[in-house]
């Protein structure tokens, strides 16, 4: 933080605060990623000024969460808050970590980059046409039948995050998109513009470390949602789970780090920037298992949390199958369209973590656990009322206490 800065009390309150980190970490963490991807400074540089916000927050919350102690009780559900906190900007220190990466002029292999996407969803770049100078960005969305999320959209030197569909694109425009793969695609093609594909594969000089680093970022981000979602749901069964895979992190990176030390396919510049991307997925990771050790102590996370996880950017909600759903997969709902995840399964009392999206099998009475963006909020309002979304995580919140 800036040395001549210095941050007095606030009246803001703490839901306020906990929603700005969430909201500027997990945008961090998107942009971090775009930075590498396009090499682009403007980017990292915006995740490094978002990182002193974060900072700036997270003492605030401190000032606040003190003052709104009074009694053992209170402290005993602060704990969860500020354990939420000190995640958060554990996760925006490691989006600047990664952001740095592109300053340190260590270039990546496009070809590596590129396969870290190669994922159900994806990041891509797409700078606007003049053709569509003045158009707002919703009636450029409503062209695809997909829900994708703008994350941001650069203008020059000005960045503008999460930008609203009223927002005006002008020309040259770079507007940066989260989606699946298929949304991605339709929504370039209905822009006049060819997907570009990722490398099926990176070359065999990079093979070796390609694998490790995709499961490293992927299992890390899976372990903040997994750790939301135990928030939300006052699951102990699932913060366990976080500590089972924190532990299979650790052993990643250690093996990780051993594999890029005897490479001899490597230069040491590629070598210290893979290690600086492992790195930082390990320190995410670490973060999941930060916000869920107050549950792992028996402590009730604080009713706040909950508002947090529904209200943010990305979101974490609930959706109970009916008769009509019983039998179909996941994919045959057709949720990935509209831009929604599902990230677990509740049946019966069995969790069912990060299941096989096209295969999984879905039964009447189920709870999806679901994640999605504002874009998506109407769909999932047509799926389940916000007042029946309330209803059935009250309905798991008690019924996972009460087995604790």
């Amino acid at each position: 933080m800036d040395e001549e800065e210095e941050i007095e009390y606030q009246p803001v309150s703490v839901k306020e605060i906990l929603m700005n980190m969430k909201n500027y970490s997990w945008l961090m963490v998107n942009l971090a990623y775009s930075s590498i991807i396009y090499n682009d400074e403007t980017l990292a540089s915006e995740v490094l000024e978002l990182e002193k916000v974060v900072d700036k927050l997270d003492i605030l919350l401190n000032m606040q969460a003190a003052l709104a102690t009074r009694s053992a009780n209170d402290a005993e559900k602060m704990v969860s808050i500020f354990r939420l906190a000190t995640a958060t900007n554990k996760i925006s220190d490691a989006a600047a970590d990664i952001a740095y990466i592109v300053f340190s002029k260590i270039k990546i292999p496009r070809d590596v980059i590129l396969s870290l996407f190669e994922t159900e969803e994806t990041i891509t770049r797409l700078i606007i046409d003049k053709k569509f100078n003045g158009f707002e960005l919703g009636d450029l969305l409503s062209r695809s039948k997909y829900t994708l999320d703008v994350i941001a959209i650069r203008r020059g030197k000005q960045i503008f995050l999460e930008p609203t569909e009223k927002f005006q694109v002008r020309e040259g425009d770079a507007l940066l998109l989260r989606g699946n793969v298929e949304a991605i695609k339709d929504f370039l093609k209905q822009m006049g513009i060819e997907y570009e594909v990722p490398v099926k594969g990176a070359s065999d000089k990079y093979y070796e470390i390609l694998n490790d680093l995709i499961q490293l970022r992927n299992t890390s981000l899976v372990m903040v949602d997994i750790a939301y979602i135990a928030m939300l749901t006052k699951s102990e069964e699932l913060a366990e789970r976080i500590n089972e895979f924190e532990n299979y992190v650790d052993v990643m990176l250690e093996e990780f780090s051993k594999k890029i030390i005897a490479s001899k396919n490597l230069s040491l510049d590629e070598k210290y920037g893979a290690m600086r991307l492992a790195i930082a997925s390990e320190e995410i990771a670490d973060a999941a298992l930060l916000m869920v050790q107050p549950l792992l102590a028996g402590l009730e996370p604080h009713p706040i949390i909950m508002d947090v996880v529904e209200e943010t950017f990305e979101r974490i909600s609930v959706v109970e199958m009916d008769e009509e759903d019983d039998g179909k997969t996941l994919s045959e709902l057709g949720y990935s369209e509209k831009g929604i995840v599902v990230l677990a399964v509740r049946r019966n009392e069995e969790w069912f973590v990060m299941p096989p999206y096209s295969s999984f099998v879905v039964r009447n009475g189920d709870i999806l656990i679901v994640k999605y963006t504002s874009e998506s909020e109407s769909y999932v309002d047509e799926l389940e009322k916000e007042e029946d979304r309330e209803e059935i995580i009250e309905d798991i919140q008690e019924e996972e206490w009460e087995e604790d």
